[in-house]
């Protein structure tokens, strides 16, 4: 896995690691909820490795748990926050010393429900920027508006149950407004993360001014 970038106070790390797109005949449901399990299991296992690189505790000796909503959170080794997100072969992990972290990756692809979606997460004024784009372009907006607001409502610990419409940001990635129950917007760090042109992906961290540190790795075949 190489050496880890720093995670200490001021910076979170963010580890992506992508394998080859998707191709075929569309999965069923049985092939779905397969994969689904794989990527799950190997976001967690990647997780592990690099608590063990940030706090030199094996793998063995952690202590995970899971919260009312199924978010993995790790015990011991305590003080480190760590967030897990998987998608169409694609896995991400992030881990700050400061605060709660949240990491949410997509793959581009096209959207079939993408009208369903906007009602749903996307605010008016995040719609219209969606709207005005060239149809081509409009997916990957909307999708980069889903990871801000998936990671938003990881860091903040509520999943799905946030008020999605209510984490509204720019085009370019500025935050607009939080709801209520994220207290000031300038308590917060929003970083689109750069990894390629077919994967979108955000971290936030409920601390303001951090750094973000990505690295981007190969995922072997047999693992997304």
């Amino acid at each position: 896995m190489g050496e880890p970038n720093p995670a200490g106070s001021g910076h979170v790390a963010v580890w992506v690691a992508v394998g080859a797109a998707p191709e075929g005949e569309p999965l069923d449901l049985d092939q779905r909820a397969r994969r689904y399990r794989r990527a799950r299991a190997t976001a967690r296992r990647v997780g592990r490795q690099l608590v063990t690189a940030y706090t030199s505790c094996p793998p063995d000796r952690q202590a995970w748990e899971r919260d009312d909503r199924g978010r993995p959170l790790l015990v011991d080794p305590g003080g480190l926050h760590v967030s897990l997100s998987h998608a169409e072969a694609v896995v991400a992990a992030a881990l700050s010393w400061d605060a709660p972290v949240g990491v949410d990756v997509e793959r581009l692809r096209p959207l079939a429900d993408r009208g369903a979606l906007a009602r749903t997460a996307l605010s008016e004024t995040e719609r219209q920027a969606v709207d005005a784009l060239p149809e081509p372009l409009r997916d990957a907006q909307l999708l980069r508006f889903w990871t801000r607001k998936e990671a938003v409502a990881k860091a903040l610990g509520t999943g799905l149950a946030t008020n999605l419409r209510g984490i509204v940001t720019t085009a370019h990635g500025a935050v607009v407004s939080l709801p209520d129950e994220c207290g000031d917007v300038s308590e917060w760090s929003l970083t689109d993360v750069p990894v390629r042109e077919d994967v979108i992906a955000c971290v936030t961290v409920r601390a303001p001014g951090v750094r973000v540190l990505p690295r981007t790795l190969a995922l072997p075949a047999d693992e997304g």
